[in-house]
């Protein structure tokens, strides 16, 4: 930097601001008191102007890109762009540069303290005052697709355990935390006599590597909100499908046979006291400070309208549905497509309906309301819409399972859960969402 960004002596000198000297001419050159005080005062402004203007300049260009930067590199450095959607700060603690990419998505929920889980990426995400604080890796989840596979959805943080020993295997683990009833998240299982435990198998628990769940352990505090979810990134759709969704912006907040308990009945064995989800619900992205968004729904491929569901006309709970026929790889089914906040004119039965086709705006409709809810769900909730579009592929036209389902009915005139099944959902007619879709 040249001391002759400013006119005057300093640029007759030719003298570097950088090293200053500008003061250092003051006593070298044989001027009059007058001028050189004149001078003194030219250099200083001119050493403060080049600092704030080159320098800032030169400090803002050395954070642009951190996509390269060591873990110390990131810990260290602002993100935040003026005008950019950047959640991180220069106190946000990254696991590695990869996880940079989470800076510029936004929070799933408007939360003082909220922990995310993203299966998908494997990392735990935290939160606080909508800034991200730091990231967790996850050593081990559940597989996908099994029974007691890691739970979706919003959840409260509960109980926190130092140690404590598996009712299922002699196993005992420390610095639990509980994610949702029996599924906790903690450090790596080991044996009474101090063996780790090295298979990777997770009865839909999370596992941490020991210092990382100390460090997470220390972190949570009960009652924080948890959001446990996938992501649609980087699946590839199958021929002749469109997605129901925009993928780059939609997520994943409940699997398919993602267990959930139920609170009607209690069984000795544990397992019998979970239901399994017949579908994927897709959530669009939080509103922010933008207001609410219509997101469409769209037919995934060409098909036929075979029924029409109003909202609180019969809807069981599904809200303003749509069934269409489909034929996807060569193979019929229906597409259940509900919680729909409206539904298209152009979706009438007996319609011919072509891939990509709106079927809806997506809600959270149900029960003759907008019932469905973050928390505690209800017509007379005032908590924020749990806006998503629940959608399922089964072998028949139906709302409830195609292959009746004794063991989920509460009562005896109901012979089927809706939107849930008391086992594998294949065993009762439906079809993964997921293979479906994507190849």
């Amino acid at each position: 930097m040249e001391c002759g960004i400013v006119s005057g002596p300093c640029h007759f000198l030719h003298i570097r601001i950088q090293n200053a000297y500008c003061l250092r001419a003051l006593f070298l050159v044989p001027w009059s008191v007058m001028i050189r005080f004149a001078v003194y005062l030219i250099c200083i402004a001119a050493i403060a102007g080049a600092y704030a203007t080159y320098g800032g300049e030169s400090q803002t260009a050395s954070v642009r890109d951190i996509s390269t930067y060591s873990h110390a590199d990131i810990s260290g450095h602002a993100y935040r762009q003026a005008g950019e959607s950047n959640y991180c700060t220069s106190a946000s603690q990254l696991y590695d540069s990869q996880d940079v990419l989470f800076c510029s998505q936004i929070p799933k929920l408007d939360r003082f303290r909220l922990f995310e889980i993203d299966l998908s990426r494997g990392r735990i995400l935290f939160y606080e005052h909508g800034v991200l604080k730091k990231t967790f890796p996850v050593a081990y989840q559940a597989a996908y697709g099994k029974w007691f596979q890691t739970p979706t959805g919003y959840f409260e943080a509960g109980v926190k355990k130092p140690k404590f020993k598996s009712s299922i295997v002699p196993v005992y683990m420390e610095d639990a935390v509980q994610l949702y009833e029996d599924f906790f998240i903690h450090g790596i299982p080991y044996y009474e006599d101090g063996t780790r435990v090295t298979s990777q198998f997770s009865g839909g628990c999370i596992r941490l590597e020991d210092d990382i769940a100390s460090d997470f352990y220390h972190e949570i505090q009960r009652g924080d909100s948890i959001v446990s979810y996938t992501t649609l990134a980087g699946l590839v759709s199958r021929e002749g499908t469109v997605q129901p969704v925009e993928q780059d912006r939609f997520w994943v907040r409940q699997r398919f046979n993602s267990p959930l308990k139920v609170d009607w009945t209690w069984r000795e064995d544990t397992a019998e006291n979970y239901i399994q989800h017949t579908g994927i619900d897709l959530a669009p992205p939080p509103a922010g400070g933008s207001g609410a968004v219509d997101f469409p729904a769209y037919a995934v491929a060409d098909g036929t309208v075979v029924q029409v569901v109003r909202n609180g006309q019969g809807d069981r709970g599904l809200g303003n549905t749509v069934l269409l026929s489909h034929t996807i790889d060569g193979m019929a089914m229906y597409g259940l497509y509900a919680h729909l906040d409206s539904i298209d004119p152009a979706m009438y039965i007996g319609a011919k309906v072509n891939a990509g086709d709106v079927v809806g705006v997506i809600g959270n409709s149900g029960y003759g309301c907008d019932f469905w809810r973050v928390g505690e769900d209800g017509c007379d909730s005032t908590n924020e819409p749990d806006t998503h579009l629940h959608l399922e592929f089964k072998t028949e036209p139906v709302l409830d399972a195609p292959v009746p389902d004794p063991a989920c009915g509460i009562s005896a005139e109901v012979h089927s859960c809706v939107g849930s099944t008391s086992e594998d959902p294949i065993l009762f007619g439906y079809l993964d969402p997921m293979e479906v879709l994507f190849k």
